[in-house]
């Protein structure tokens, strides 16, 4: 609410007054607005860093065996994860990008679509990969400790590699 213009804010008082203002003066189906490019901005970024990851492992692997001599080693598992994380990043930056523009510019587009036309009409196509860097030093530690995580965790336990 701080965000908007002044003339535009509700002013609301606390979580609880903004969620029953939202239900009685907007809706309920309201509450998920923004929800949709939330979505699919998460869905291809976690398929991006799974898939990624698992065919990065085997493909460093087998090209460099004398670097990676232990498939279920630390260093390809970082190496691997680095790659995933670059690369969901540059798949999921331009939703990333409109899915933000369109939640802090309500009623400015039409659509995501609208949305992301109009920003490369306006300022080309590197608009899409804008805040890659910021995006890409977030990711990175993440997918680095929770896929290696997992990996180390679930061959303890289940004697196999989890991804």
């Amino acid at each position: 609410d701080t965000k908007m213009a002044p003339e535009l804010r509700r002013n609301y008082k606390n979580i609880g007054d903004c969620l029953t203002r939202i239900v009685k003066e907007e809706g309920p189906l309201k509450l998920w607005s923004g929800g949709v490019p939330t979505v699919i901005r998460a869905t291809l970024l976690s398929a991006t860093v799974l898939g990624v990851y698992s065919e990065a492992k085997e493909q460093l692997h087998a090209k460099y065996p004398h670097i990676f001599q232990n498939k279920d080693g630390i260093p390809l598992m970082f190496c691997s994860t680095m790659v995933a994380s670059f690369l969901a990043t540059g798949v999921s930056n331009p939703f990333d990008v409109v899915k933000s523009r369109v939640q802090q510019n309500p009623g400015m587009y039409k659509s995501m679509g609208d949305c992301f036309v109009r920003s490369i009409q306006a300022e080309g196509m590197p608009v899409l990969m804008k805040g890659f860097t910021p995006a890409f030093l977030k990711l990175a530690p993440y997918t680095t400790i929770s896929l290696i995580l997992t990996d180390k965790l679930t061959k303890q336990i289940y004697g196999k590699s989890a991804l």
